[in-house]
């Protein structure tokens, strides 16, 4: 294939790409109040999403998960990429609070996991694992902590008040109609697609590199050039003083 040729369809996977991502965002921005006049609304990604989705970025495409695409496509792709993830983050975590805090800085840590991982599937691997614990938080053990959690009031003591002040300090959750869920797992399914899409397709999975989509610290295969290969021998130290001594 020649270089005209494979730049072309590198183009073709990226806009194939880039409209997968675009998909993803705007449907994870979409809410589906199960109260109030707004029959539904377009709410974007806050600074913690954003700060993550840049984070995850910037740790996908040092691990060659997410593909280098040449020319101007790559730059535009990166963008796309941001803010897809950063929409992702803002549908896996929970509304503001205590909770958000704290699976905000696990999540922070996930990417320093990610970034020691040896090749592109591991990490991608542990990309899926941080999505489905943060889902399995918001979607399951927060609903059931605000059903559980509010108090009676006994006479002059106001205990539901102050538990529901100590539930919104915590988690202040905000119910949902049941289809946003399926609207946020949409959204999610694209920024999947996109990832496969960039490799093309989902028959092919992850491709051993092209020589045009590596990023600058990486060899062919996605991995570091400063980690050594599995079963390869460690070289051999040289003595204080150099070769001269070594003679």
């Amino acid at each position: 294939m020649t270089g005209s040729a494979v730049t072309a369809a590198a183009r073709r996977r990226a806009l194939a790409t880039a409209l997968w991502l675009a998909a993803a965002t705007l449907l994870g921005g979409l809410d589906l109040p199960a109260s109030g006049y707004a029959a539904f609304r377009f709410a974007p990604f806050g600074m913690v999403a954003g700060l993550l989705g840049i984070l995850y970025v910037f740790v996908l495409y040092h691990r060659g998960v997410i593909r280098s695409f040449p020319g101007w496509p790559n730059v535009l792709l990166l963008v796309y990429w941001t803010a897809a993830t950063a929409t992702a983050f803002r549908v896996l975590l929970p509304p503001p609070g205590l909770v958000q805090v704290a699976l905000a800085l696990l999540a922070a840590f996930g990417a320093g996991v990610i970034v020691t991982r040896v090749d592109r599937v591991h990490a991608a691997v542990w990309v899926a694992f941080v999505a489905v614990a943060l889902a399995v938080l918001k979607f399951a053990l927060v609903p059931a902590f605000e059903a559980r959690s509010s108090l009676p009031d006994w006479g002059p003591f106001q205990f539901g008040q102050t538990a529901d002040s100590l539930r919104d300090f915590f988690v202040a959750y905000a119910p949902q109609r049941p289809a946003a869920q399926g609207l946020h797992f949409v959204s999610l399914a694209g920024w999947a697609l996109a990832l496969w899409t960039q490799w093309g397709g989902p028959g092919r999975g992850f491709p051993e590199r092209e020589p045009y989509d590596t990023p600058p610290g990486l060899a062919p295969g996605g991995t570091d050039r400063s980690l050594p290969e599995r079963g390869s021998a460690r070289p051999e130290r040289l003595p204080p003083g150099g070769p001269a001594a070594a003679g």
